[in-house]
């Protein structure tokens, strides 16, 4: 026997004799466990249960106010190309103006498919390969969204970068959507206070309100009696001003290559259309410019023969459930939703409290109702945050039938409820090691390593391992009682002497399988919860598992009288 194998099963039966000794070690596991908890609830380890995938490409949305034009569109365009260009890992970009570019099924749950207008574009950027660059996706957009944000600030823009989404496609990483309220307006003036606090939230972008800003638009309204006193025609009136602004379909070219019949579209040169401070006045010189002849032989100026009147837009109306909404949204920058969130929820409860009486709804939503008027609204959290909660609830569950059914197999194969205990808890003790090992893990790599999603598919796994573990020395120990009748102290000291090297070659051998995974952006979190928590459970096997199982095998087999030896 070898000094090391001496020394374990020595040490665990010094262990099991001593009840000191046990009483420390059950401390020291429950200061492990809770102070492993401990580091997730006050954020040193953090938790983002979506982590984002790395990818060769990425999109930029430019939105501008309602009402402006395709030429101020394009001037911040242009802006953020110039940027763009000097990247060297950029290898092209795709702009489309005014129209949805290639949209993919994110694309299409953004919305971003049915939006059309001259203040929108979008432009599909293309990096080099993963191995050809030093910098990831998720660190360029990083890096990239601060940049454009500084130097292409113009004309009330939203520049939004977005990325492949981390699960399934939302909205935005955080949304909250306000509905409730007898009006548009209050809505809307609510969800520009909750706006406001969002942008007080480090590490957020992409801020944005779902809702149009009422904007000053200007109507040409046709003069019908003042049309037919100059001896035009109504219609000749309502041509020239589409060939000017607009531009008509005249005819078509025929062409036996193509499946439909190409239009051939007539309108006036490009600055006849292009109006560079919209005003009445700039439109009504505009007008002024177009001349119609009439059956007489003379040019009336168009501007004589309608009336420009000045109007309000009006807001798209939004709903949810059939109630009208209006959604605030932003994106988490190289942070985790879930503490954004939190924030914020406590910054609404903190501001609003003057004028708003704020109770809560649900787990995390928020029901506000007006001191003054007794308006009521419901502050709903969705986007990512609701795919998270998805997630923990279905992990969660998951977790919870594993260590049900086998908390029940081993009352059936062992017939014995304390020893089904014994396995279930040993199990779940290990756990600890997996949150230290994401904070170890963390400490040597450049950005923060999140507990994700995939760490509580591990969390699963270790389940199973570690009963595994268990089983090996229970069934050991009771054969030995049975066959050599050994007291249950040195049965179990003997079998985790003999045990130890077999489930050491285990544990290392899903510890360097496990390595493959432990750089992923994506499977990271389950490879550092299998090393942890299989490096834990090794430990557990070691010190704690004998102390749980003692009684319980004392117990059974001394009422069967199969323990002849005292020590």
């Amino acid at each position: 026997m070898s000094r090391k194998t001496h020394f374990i099963e020595t040490y665990v039966y010094d262990l099991l004799e001593n009840p000191r000794k046990k009483l420390l070690v059950f401390l020291l596991m429950f200061a492990i466990l809770f102070s492993s908890i401990l580091l997730v609830v006050i954020g040193i380890v953090q938790v983002k249960l979506l982590p984002k995938p790395l990818a060769d490409n990425f999109s930029i949305y430019v939105d501008l106010p309602e009402g402006k034009s395709v030429y101020e569109t394009k001037e911040v365009t242009s802006c953020i190309l110039d940027v763009l260009k000097n990247e060297e890992i950029i290898t092209d970009m795709s702009v489309f103006y005014g129209e949805s570019g290639p949209v993919d099924f994110s694309g299409m749950i953004k919305g971003r498919l049915f939006d059309k207008g001259e203040n929108i574009a979008n432009i599909l950027v293309n990096l080099k390969r993963e191995h050809d660059r030093d910098e990831t996706s998720i660190h360029a957009v990083h890096r990239l969204r601060t940049v454009l944000k500084e130097k292409c600030q113009m004309h009330k823009n939203k520049i939004k970068m977005v990325e492949s989404p981390a699960g399934p496609p939302n909205v935005a990483s955080l949304v909250l959507e306000v509905t409730g309220g007898e009006s548009y307006e209050k809505r809307s003036e609510l969800a520009k206070e909750l706006d406001a606090l969002f942008r007080q939230r480090e590490r957020l972008a992409d801020f944005d309100i779902l809702s149009d800003e009422p904007y000053t638009k200007y109507a040409i309204v046709l003069d019908e009696h003042k049309i037919a006193q100059s001896g035009l025609q109504t219609d000749q009136v309502k041509k020239i001003l589409y060939v000017a602004f607009k531009g008509m379909e005249i005819a078509y070219e025929n062409d036996a290559g193509a499946q439909n019949q190409i239009p051939i579209y007539l309108t006036l040169d490009r600055s006849s259309k292009r109006i560079k401070t919209p005003s009445r006045a700039q439109l009504e010189t505009k007008l002024s410019s177009l001349m119609l002849l009439n059956a007489k032989g003379l040019t009336v100026p168009v501007s004589e023969l309608v009336t420009v009147k000045e109007q309000k837009s009006s807001s798209r109306i939004i709903s949810k459930n059939l109630s009208e909404m209006i959604a605030v949204v932003a994106e988490t920058d190289m942070e985790s939703q879930i503490y954004a969130l939190l924030d914020i929820r406590e910054s609404i409860q903190t501001h609003l409290a003057d004028r708003y009486d704020i109770g809560k709804d649900g787990l995390l939503d928020l029901a506000l109702k007006e001191k003054n008027s007794g308006e009521t609204y419901l502050l709903h959290w969705a986007g990512e945050q609701k795919v998270s909660m998805d997630t923990v609830t279905d992990l969660g569950m998951a977790l919870g039938v594993a260590i049900v059914l086998i908390f029940f197999m081993m009352v059936v194969y062992y017939e014995n409820f304390a020893l089904a205990g014994a396995v279930v808890l040993a199990s779940f003790i290990s756990v600890a090691g997996v949150i230290y090992a994401h904070l170890i893990f963390d400490l040597f790599t450049p950005t923060t390593f999140y507990m994700t999603g995939t760490s509580l598919i591990g969390f699963i796994a270790l389940i199973g391992i570690n009963s595994r573990n268990s089983l090996l020395i229970i069934d050991f120990a009771k054969q030995l009682i049975r066959e050599k009748h050994m007291e249950p102290r040195r049965a179990i000291a003997i079998a985790i002497q003999t045990r130890a090297k077999p489930i050491l070659l285990t544990v290392l051998a899903i510890i360097f399988a496990s390595m493959l995974l432990a750089t992923d952006p994506v499977f990271g979190g389950l490879g550092i919860a299998l090393i942890g928590g299989t490096l834990a459970a090794y430990v557990v096997s070691l010190f704690i598992v004998p102390i749980i199982i003692y009684k319980p095998l004392l117990k059974q087999y001394s009422t069967k009288g199969e323990i002849h030896e005292s020590k």
